[in-house]
């Protein structure tokens, strides 16, 4: 493994260090991988040690809000058709697309063809070889069939967390050597909002009203939705809150709305689809009596941060990243028991002392996290191919 709590790499050498990077994320509405790509390149520009040039492939273009001098390499093309090209006819090379490049960053899994330029692969996660059941199959099949080439072909590859990095070794068969750890972050405008203030904002602007409890993500089966319904149907009766559901359809929603049909919760939950600004979910975290987060599977878990950096408390599942990134700020629960899910979410909502226990655990935990030190790391990882 990639020791980055180790010396540097003196800088001197690559004063001159020229990275491409994989911006195709920031097309369309910025979820996951969009806000790494968004919050990395943000720190890493603003850290100013390398000439950074963006390459993106999508019929739709990137957006650049914050990067309007970004010099960027544009193919107005489907993604899939690229990427096709790259796996069957090993070209166009990357460093062909982008000349003078030294090392490209490839922020989301797909790692292109090149000739002399060094390659860097972030893994968000390794669902899709782990829990591919949980998958959209367009996602599954692909990347499961890659992703082991993938990481052996590349100079080096970043996860970012510890549980994503042995997932990578012991699933994938990559050389410890060459995985690196890259912890996430949360950007500065995630922090606790007065909450009279925050709730009074998110009326007007979103039409949420308290008492609610919160979860946030894309709807989709790894998040494990329909079990917190069927958990919060059994506390329903005994709550006045509402379940604010906040984030976009993915692959098979529709589990999601069927699951608050069966329990009849029509009237007390609510899906607020994608939230926009991005910067707006600061207002529903610190309203929010509780942040749950019931995920069967993750390799991060962005939201938990948002969630702690806000002062909300969580209650959230005991698998895969969750443990690591939460730390003592959250009440563990068992996501594939749904009874468990509720005996949580309703000991944080009950329990004053562990309430602030968690938010204040939950803001020294998330202070641990910055997006200078995941740049900085990152850095680490592109002068150590090079050296």
């Amino acid at each position: 493994m990639l020791k980055l709590d180790e010396k540097r790499v003196s800088l001197a050498l690559y004063k001159h260090m020229h990275v491409g990077f994989d911006i195709t994320p920031l097309a369309g509405q910025r979820t996951g991988v969009g806000n790494y790509c968004h919050y990395l390149l943000k720190s890493l520009l603003r850290l100013g040690e390398a000439d950074i040039t963006g390459f993106s492939a999508s019929l739709t273009a990137p957006c650049l809000n914050g990067f309007e001098s970004l010099p960027l390499r544009r193919l107005n093309m489907p993604t899939r058709v690229l990427y096709k090209s790259w796996e069957w006819f090993r070209r166009p090379r990357i460093d062909t697309l982008m000349p003078g490049i030294d090392v490209y960053h490839a922020t989301n899994y797909f790692l292109p063809p090149a000739g002399s330029a060094r390659r860097v692969v972030t893994f968000h996660d390794l669902a899709f070889v782990k829990r591919p059941e949980l998958c959209s199959p367009k996602i599954s099949g692909l990347f499961a069939r890659l992703a082991g080439g993938f990481a052996a072909e590349a100079d080096a590859v970043i996860a970012c967390s510890e549980s994503t990095r042995k997932d990578t070794v012991e699933l994938l068969g990559a050389d410890p050597a060459k995985v690196a750890v890259a912890y996430e972050a949360v950007d500065e405008d995630f922090q606790p909002v007065e909450r009279a203030k925050a709730a009074a904002l998110l009326e007007k602007r979103h039409n949420i009203r308290q008492p609610f409890v919160l979860f946030v993500g894309t709807l989709e089966p790894r998040k494990n939705i329909p079990a917190l319904v069927e958990a919060f149907a059994g506390l329903a009766k005994d709550i006045p809150h509402t379940l604010v559901l906040a984030g976009g359809q993915g692959w098979n929603s529709e589990s999601v709305f069927d699951a608050i049909e069966q329990f009849g919760l029509r009237d007390r939950v609510v899906c607020t689809g994608f939230v926009s600004p991005h910067s707006d979910l600061a207002l529903f975290y610190s309203a929010a009596d509780a942040f749950v987060f019931p995920s069967l599977y993750e390799g991060f878990g962005l939201p938990l941060l948002e969630a702690m950096a806000c002062g909300c408390p969580i209650a959230a599942a005991n698998t895969s990243s969750v443990p690591e990134v939460a730390g003592p700020a959250a009440e563990y629960f068992d996501p594939e028991e749904p009874a468990d899910i509720g005996r949580a979410v309703r000991k944080v909502l009950e329990d004053a002392p562990l309430r602030y226990s968690l938010v204040a655990h939950g803001l020294v935990q998330a202070a641990k996290f910055s997006w200078e030190n995941c740049a900085r790391d990152t850095l680490d990882v592109y002068r150590r191919v090079l050296a």
